[in-house]
């Protein structure tokens, strides 16, 4: 190997709306460390105004899900990127993805929620960062 030569960095694209099972989510949610089943996954991808995804010789290891209006705002949420992609851009990717197609639609407003050590990387994808709030309706104060 030539000095200086660097590995191959492999391309992933982002996939909108490619066919995926809630096991697949599951199992993808189940790497970054949430719980596997928290929704009905069927219904949510039904619902869904796009869901992005990213494979790796067919193992899913990026997702989002984008709920909208249609007319002037969205929300991603779920964005997760399988551990051993992580730190690669492919989260920032999807991102970009998914307000690159919103905007060609017409849709204005792109909205998230994340916890604070996340800042940087939203930001860093173009958020602007306020304060916000959420209730879970699942969790017990």
């Amino acid at each position: 190997m030539w000095r200086g030569m660097r590995e191959a960095v492999k391309a992933f694209s982002v996939q909108r709306d490619c066919p995926i099972t809630a096991e697949e989510i599951g199992g993808l949610r189940a790497s970054v460390g949430w719980d596997r089943d928290a929704g009905n996954w069927d219904r949510v991808l039904e619902n869904a105004y796009m869901h992005l995804t990213i494979h790796d010789d067919g193992r899913l290891i990026g997702y989002a899900n984008v709920i909208s209006d249609g007319a002037s705002n969205a929300f991603i949420s779920d964005l997760m990127i399988h551990p051993d992609y992580q730190r690669r851009g492919l989260g920032r990717n999807i991102v970009r993805h998914a307000v690159g197609e919103l905007k060609a639609a017409g849709i204005r407003g792109v909205h998230t929620t994340f916890v604070s050590e996340l800042e940087p990387f939203y930001r860093s994808c173009g958020f602007y960062i306020f304060k916000g709030g959420i209730i879970d309706t699942e969790l017990e104060r």
